[in-house]
């Protein structure tokens, strides 16, 4: 399993379309900063991301927290979960 952090509310085109493509069934996708605000801006994206590749979607409590939001979708966790998840991934990639 691959764990994608984005940290990005919004990519370049190809950036985007790059990200998504490297998807593989059951990569797990963490929000982090700015890309917390997908959870409610690009919540039906990520509901066919889900749907097709089998994937998982992380945020951070603290940047919840930070932004003011009520995401739409995907698991909360705390720093430490966090650092189990990142360590518990086959491979790492930030966007």
């Amino acid at each position: 399993m691959t764990l994608h952090q984005i940290n990005q509310l919004a990519y370049t085109v190809d950036l985007e379309e790059t990200w998504q493509n490297s998807l593989q069934t059951g990569d797990q996708i963490l929000l982090i900063e700015e890309g917390i605000l997908r959870t409610t801006q690009h919540s039906n994206s990520f509901k066919i991301l889900i749907d097709k590749k089998n994937i998982e979607i992380f945020y951070l409590q603290s940047d919840v927290k930070a932004y003011g939001l009520t995401p739409k979708i995907g698991i909360s966790l705390s720093d430490e979960e966090w650092v189990e998840l990142t360590f518990s991934a086959q491979a790492n990639i930030s966007w």
